[in-house]
């Protein structure tokens, strides 16, 4: 049993731990670091795949293939920023993050087929006893460079703006120089007068490539299945919420990934006694502490509970709805002698059982003793009504000095009209 507080992204709405501005900064750092790796990539591609065409080498052309697929995968890199950054909207109330998974997930299968076709083409040259040109060593050789530098400057940036997909592009990058230094091992192995180390080195680097499909599409793979955040953030959060002041107890909390950013919900058990209003309070104070400690949350949804509910399924704590119940009290103290009338009526829902506080009016003249007997003889008639555990009853002496509890909220905006 308990009421949700929390704010999802509305649509059209900036989450709230990313402003336009930041999120701008964010797509134009990933979307700068994307392009430039789609140049090198492009001058690599040809310049791999004419000398290896031209001095026959399986590995290079192998290494070209694999050059081929970083350009297209910052295609779709690229592209998957561009959505994957758009506003909420009412198809996608919570964002379009999951564009970055799916970009995440087509790099891994794109890696997977062209490791699977690199390797088909180099079993294929194993019988061969081509010896590559000597310019082939060089090429192999200088193309480790710029792919460790991308890689380098790659992942820096995917980490700073906490982006896998780019961090993922960073890796294949870094798997592209893997495979030239095998590409250079082959070619210099079969300078060397062992020609079965080219396509050897080829078969590698197809190996190579695959490790890291199969890395991605694991990665793509637990968020989309909402595979729990680490344990050591959650367990760090909870121990911090459990100290904040009208938290009794904590449980349920549960972090999944969306893209880039992270949705938090947890169950807060406040004291049983509290109004709504203050609840409210608890789980605003939850929901900036976890903003606070934790980069990257864009949303945390609060479930407040009056009492521990583990254990409980959802229809064990159904009851009668609170304004059919306060019409039968009413009903119940029209009926008992001394009761001038009923002002306010609270139902708390604890442990299966509705647990009344009712205030009544009644004659300011009574003594002591015999209001007291007016206040007994309607609690014990209104412990009797079915699912009613206990009721406590205060008297309203007054009426002059009563207030109605929603006049009494409006009065402070009265004053400062």
């Amino acid at each position: 049993m308990g009421i949700g507080i929390g704010r999802p992204v509305a649509p059209g709405r900036a989450e709230p731990r990313e402003g336009s501005r930041e999120a701008g900064d964010r797509l134009r750092a990933l979307n700068g670091v994307t392009l430039l790796s789609a140049v090198v990539n492009s001058i690599l591609v040809v310049v791999k795949a004419a000398v290896g065409l031209l001095g026959g080498s399986s590995v290079l052309v192998a290494d070209a293939v694999h050059s081929l697929s970083d350009l297209a995968t910052d295609v779709v890199a690229f592209l998957s920023l561009r959505v994957a950054a758009k506003p909420p909207d009412e198809e996608h109330p919570y964002g379009h993050g999951r564009y970055e998974t799916v970009g995440t997930a087509i790099l891994g299968l794109v890696l997977l087929g062209v490791a699977a076709a690199i390797a088909w083409e180099a079993s294929s040259r194993f019988a061969e006893s081509v010896v590559p040109a000597r310019i082939t060593l060089w090429v192999a050789g200088l193309s480790i460079v710029p792919k460790e530098w991308l890689y380098q400057i790659t992942v820096r940036v995917g980490r700073r703006f906490e982006s896998p997909l780019v961090v993922a592009n960073a890796w294949h990058h870094r798997s592209d120089a893997f495979s030239s230094v095998a590409a250079l091992a082959g070619i210099a192995g079969a300078r060397m007068g062992f020609p079965i180390l080219d396509p050897a080195a080829a078969v590698v680097v197809a190996a190579m490539i695959a490790m890291v499909a199969v890395s991605l599409l694991a990665g793509a793979i637990r968020e989309v299945t909402d595979t729990a955040l680490q344990r050591d953030m959650l367990r760090d959060l909870g121990a911090g919420i459990r100290c904040l002041p009208g938290v009794v107890s904590l449980h349920e909390l549960r972090a999944r990934r969306m893209g880039p950013r992270v949705l938090v919900d947890l169950h807060v058990q406040v004291d049983a006694a509290t109004t709504v209003s203050d609840g409210h309070q608890v789980a605003e104070r939850v929901r900036q502490f976890v903003f606070r400690e934790q980069r990257g949350i864009s949303e945390v949804l609060v479930h407040i509970d009056p009492e521990p509910d583990q254990d409980l399924s959802p229809g064990d704590q159904l009851s009668r709805p609170r304004g059919e119940i306060e019409s039968e009290v009413r009903r119940i103290a029209e009926r008992v002698e001394g009761v001038r009338a009923v002002t306010h009526v609270m139902a708390h829902f604890l442990n299966r059982r509705v647990v009344l506080q009712v205030e009544i009016e009644v004659d300011p003249e009574l003594r002591v003793r015999e209001a007291a007997a007016v206040a007994r003889s309607l609690r014990e008639r209104l412990e009797t009504v079915a699912g009613v555990g206990s009721a406590d009853i205060h008297l309203e002496l007054d009426d002059l000095a009563h207030q109605d509890l929603a006049a009494t909220l409006e009065r402070p905006r009265d004053r400062g009209r």
